[in-house]
């Protein structure tokens, strides 16, 4: 009985989160979290009902001890999980296939997922941190484009400047593309300002960037999910 309440509590703790992001379907995971739970119940209502009503308070303490230590170790591995997913998520934005909006939406998803399960603020800064960065290089890009006036994100604009070249060349060699290491935003106005260079729009991209830096939310997130 108790290798069924440990996995009672398992099931109630993983099944949902898996559930809810790879099937997106929030009802079953319910389901499946009741079930958990009413397993967990069972296995220990044997036990429950040979004990008086002091050892009965001895014996739940215990046991939600045990169960609180258990949960954060849980909690732990989906944060490590979520972790990994995210950054392969991210890298794959960098490859095409599935659309940036689409991987908004699976980052929100398991992002939702870790707080339904009670993660902590650190642990979901754990979570994010790759993926953080990965979002810097959207940025990044999105403001080299705009420096360039690129047509379109994968077109050169052929009747760009000098200057502007210099300064998306610039802006580029900043990064360091296998780390996911960006320049900061005064960084890359220092470098506008060397070349003086003027666009409204390179600085409304700066300015999101700064701002999702400060914050972690995305400005405009249905122009940016079109970069």
């Amino acid at each position: 009985m108790n290798v069924l309440f440990w996995l009672g509590i398992a099931f109630t703790l993983v099944a949902p989160l898996l559930i809810g992001i790879h099937f997106d379907d929030q009802s079953t995971s319910w389901v499946a979290a009741l079930c958990g739970a009413f397993a967990t119940f069972m296995a220990k209502i044997g036990d429950l009902a040979e004990l008086s009503l002091g050892p009965v308070k001895a014996k739940m303490k215990e046991q939600i001890e045990r169960a609180a230590a258990t949960i954060d170790q849980l909690r732990q591995v989906a944060t490590t999980t979520s972790e990994a997913t995210l950054t392969d998520l991210m890298a794959g934005s960098f490859m095409g296939g599935m659309s940036l909006k689409k991987r908004l939406e699976l980052h929100d998803n398991i992002i939702e997922a870790l707080r339904e399960i009670g993660a902590t603020e650190a642990q979901l800064a754990l979570a994010e941190k790759d993926w953080k960065k990965g979002i810097s290089v959207i940025y990044q890009r999105a403001i080299r484009d705009a420096v360039e006036e690129r047509p379109e994100p994968s077109k050169i604009n052929v009747n760009a400047s000098d200057e502007q070249k210099k300064a998306g060349k610039e802006i580029n060699d900043l990064m360091n593309f296998e780390s996911w290491e960006c320049p900061s935003p005064n960084q890359i106005r220092s470098v506008l300002r060397k070349y003086q260079i003027e666009s409204a729009s390179a600085d409304k991209w700066i300015s999101d960037y700064e701002f999702f830096l400060e914050s972690n939310v995305i400005r405009d997130r249905k122009i940016f999910e079109q970069v």
